[in-house]
C-alpha cells in the first residue's frame, strides 16, 4: 500500500491510496497514518481516495476502522472515496459501510466533511 498526499488545503487534508491494502502492506509501519503524518491528523478533515486500491482484506478493514475510531476521538473527520468496485463490495459484504463515511467522488467527500450529505 502506497498511501501519499494529494493537497493540503490547511481546512481538507487529501490523500490517496495506491495498491493493496492487507496485512502485508500494513506491517510496516503498523499504522501508516498516524506514522507518517502525526497524531494530530486526527483531529482534521481528511479524505482518502481510494481509486487506486485493488484489494482489501479483514486487516484493511481492521486499519480503516482502527483509523475511523481514532478521527472520532479526536475530532476529525475521515471520508473515503472513489472506491473500486470490488473494494466497495467487500465494505458492504463486511457491513463496514455503516460504519464508515463513505462518498462517491471527491467533491462529496469534501461536502461530507463539511456537513452536507453527497
Amino acid at each position: 500500500m502506497d498511501l501519499t498526499i494529494r493537497s493540503d488545503d490547511k481546512d481538507v487534508l487529501r490523500l490517496e491510496v495506491k495498491g493493496p491494502v492487507t496485512q502485508n502492506s500494513l506491517a510496516s509501519p503498523p499504522e501508516p497514518l498516524g506514522t507518517l503524518y502525526g497524531g494530530e491528523v486526527y483531529g482534521r478533515k481528511v479524505i482518502l481516495g481510494m481509486a487506486e486500491t485493488s484489494f482489501i482484506d479483514s486487516s484493511g478493514l481492521g486499519w480503516l476502522l482502527g483509523c475511523n475510531k481514532r478521527f472520532r476521538e479526536g475530532s476529525g473527520t475521515l471520508v473515503l472515496h472513489s472506491l473500486p468496485p470490488l473494494v466497495l463490495d467487500v465494505i458492504k459484504v463486511m457491513r463496514v459501510d455503516r460504519v464508515l463515511k463513505i462518498a462517491e467522488d471527491e467533491q462529496a467527500a469534501v461536502a461530507l466533511t463539511r456537513g452536507a450529505t453527497p
